[in-house]
């Protein structure tokens, strides 16, 4: 399956379920490939798909309001003057193949964002997102904090855990922590904590395990997990970009959650 394609799938029925707010870029953090290392211009089912029940509905609206003739009677409609309505050349008309509609295969293959994750601990903070304490940072013990979550599929292989800045750093993902290996039964990671099994990979400070450390004020992070139907299982100290990538051309189910850190 096509990464662009899942993670594309995932934005069109995960806009869907979300309110307005910092959710939705959440999601384009977490899974936005374009201009990050994956993704494809020419994969636009989802698109297509979404912009094809707009049209429908507003072309629906309009025949609704439209004026309709008595029966019987001929209607004649008029040609506008010319040059009416007109505010340069033509525009000539797209070549090229045309956009590909989602296929059944695909939307059942999707990822959904069914999966409930939250930290006990971390009361809730502004737009949909958790505080995240200063003790998870290195302004204090810089321990990971606790999770829990709900929802896994019982065919899931493995799941996997990613923590991650909400904003790019020099165009780039930045990656505090990155967890695979982790056993499907699993309901909780207690804070400062890793499971029997679990395989954690290197951040983008260079380090294999958990750091977060806030550059400004205050910054939000995205914690996903992935819950997948296959294993795969890659070698202590493994690169959180190449995963990512691989998690994303897999099928399966996550969650997200958003943390917010706001320096005293």
């Amino acid at each position: 399956m096509a990464p662009g394609r899942t993670a594309d799938r995932f934005l069109a029925t995960f806009a869907r379920a979300t309110s307005a707010g910092v959710i939705p870029v959440l999601v384009v953090v977490a899974f936005g490939l374009a201009g990050c290392g994956g993704g494809s211009s020419g994969d636009t089912g989802p698109t297509t798909a979404s912009s094809e029940a707009s049209v429908a509905d507003q072309a629906g609206a309009e025949a609704q309001q439209a004026p309709t003739a008595p029966k019987g009677s001929s209607v004649h409609r008029s040609e506008p003057p010319a040059g009416a309505g007109r505010h340069g050349p033509p525009v000539p008309m797209p070549s090229g193949e045309e956009e590909h509609k989602i296929t059944p295969q695909q939307r059942r293959e999707a990822t959904v964002a069914n999966i409930t994750l939250e930290s006990p601990s971390s009361p809730p903070a502004a737009r949909g997102t958790s505080a995240l304490s200063a003790k998870y940072t290195c302004d204090g013990a810089n321990t990971s904090p606790d999770l829990r979550w709900q929802g896994v599929p019982t065919e899931t292989k493995e799941l996997i855990l990613f923590a991650m800045n909400i904003q790019p750093v020099e165009g780039k993902l930045f990656f505090d922590w990155a967890v695979a290996g982790l056993d499907p039964e699993l309901e909780e990671i207690e804070a400062g904590t890793l499971p029997a099994g679990a395989i954690v990979g290197r951040n983008s400070f260079g380090k294999v395990g958990y750091e977060i450390c806030p550059t400004g004020s205050g910054e939000t992070y995205i914690f996903t997990l992935f819950a997948l139907p296959k294993k795969l299982s890659p070698a202590h100290g493994f690169d959180p970009f190449a995963l990512r990538k691989a998690v994303a051309g897999v099928s399966g189910n996550a969650g997200l959650l958003g943390m917010s850190y706001a320096r005293g």
